[in-house]
């Protein structure tokens, strides 16, 4: 495993973390989240992450089953995000859906998901979206004040535009207060056409130029592109679930196509080569990974050991083309 220092975390956080928004962690699937969760922590991975909206609660309970059970709280960085606009179960896309971000939201969201959790602290909370109609002030006191009571050691921000993120690091520096210390948008290889959820952010050309120049780090979600990195997908096929299909692109499978190829000659899978380039970027990155089997997290565990040239970083990025 690979680790990057995080202040005002008291220890390293793992490279790789693992993602908790699949069916792994579901009711039901307890026995596979318990084998993921062992078999990471043997690795040496030690960032989980999860959200107060991940199964409408059922990530955060089941993971929180596991900690009661395994007694292992103190050997993880635990991620949860709050402040996720409300979203009706049985009609995901049939509405708008409505902006949650305010000091309230996320202190009701943090007291159940420390409830779900059965822990009293967070060690690495993230505002879930942004409502740039929101100004930053109170955003950035209520969530100090968390950290005062102890309930979060560490602040994020889960798809803000960097100008904003810079906008509430700026206020609390003038206000004597901790203002974000990760940024988490989407990133992977693939670029997405489009978003598919209301309100998320895929980290462009700018936004890397900007973690590069600044050194920020960065938590990337969606860093195998939905499984679309996996070169199990054909342009053709019109059953694809669509939050793989927003990755539906001519460029995109030159990407895969690319990283298969130079898989082939690293002895490595072209998923592997795709994680390998979210985690060779030019500033810190924990990337996100959901796999749903011991086997699938094995393959990603494996992207730890390939390096990559800038030039094979150009090569498989079609030397930074966005299509």
């Amino acid at each position: 495993m690979r680790y990057l220092n995080l202040p005002p975390l008291d220890r390293p956080i793992s490279a790789i973390g693992l993602g908790t928004a699949t069916r792994a962690f579901t009711p039901g699937t307890y026995t596979q989240a318990v084998k993921l969760l062992d078999r990471f922590l043997e690795a040496g991975g030690n960032c989980v992450d999860t959200a107060h909206i991940y199964g409408f609660g059922d990530s955060e309970k089941t993971l929180g089953r596991w900690l009661k059970d395994s007694g292992r709280r103190s050997e993880i960085i635990l991620i949860t995000k709050g402040g996720h606009p409300a979203v009706d179960p049985a009609n995901l896309f049939g509405k708008p859906w409505e902006p949650r971000v305010t000091p309230e939201a996320l202190r009701a969201d943090l007291n159940e998901s420390l409830e779900r959790l059965q822990t009293d602290t967070i060690d690495l909370y993230l505002c879930h979206r942004d409502d740039e109609a929101a100004p930053v002030g109170p955003l950035i006191e209520a969530l100090n004040q968390e950290q005062r009571r102890g309930r979060v050691r560490a602040l994020g921000a889960s798809s803000w535009r960097v100008e904003r993120m810079v906008e509430a690091n700026q206020y609390a520096a003038q206000h004597g207060l901790n203002g974000f210390v990760i940024s988490s948008p989407g990133l992977s290889l693939a670029r997405p056409v489009k978003m598919l959820f209301p309100g998320t952010l895929f980290a462009d050309d700018v936004t890397r130029a900007w973690h590069r120049a600044h050194g920020f780090p960065m938590l990337a979600w969606a860093s195998l592109a939905a499984g679309f990195m996996s070169g199990k997908f054909k342009p053709d096929d019109p059953s694809v679930n669509p939050v793989v299909q927003t990755y539906y692109s001519d460029g995109n499978f030159e990407r895969v196509r690319r990283a298969q190829e130079l898989g082939a000659r690293k002895n490595a899978t072209g998923l592997q080569i795709g994680l390998a380039f979210v985690l060779r970027q030019a500033f810190p990155v924990v990337a996100l990974v959901g796999p749903t089997t011991v086997a699938n997290l094995n393959e990603t565990l494996g992207a730890l050991e390939i390096e990559l040239s800038s030039e094979e970083m150009e090569f498989l990025d079609l030397n930074g083309g966005e299509q």
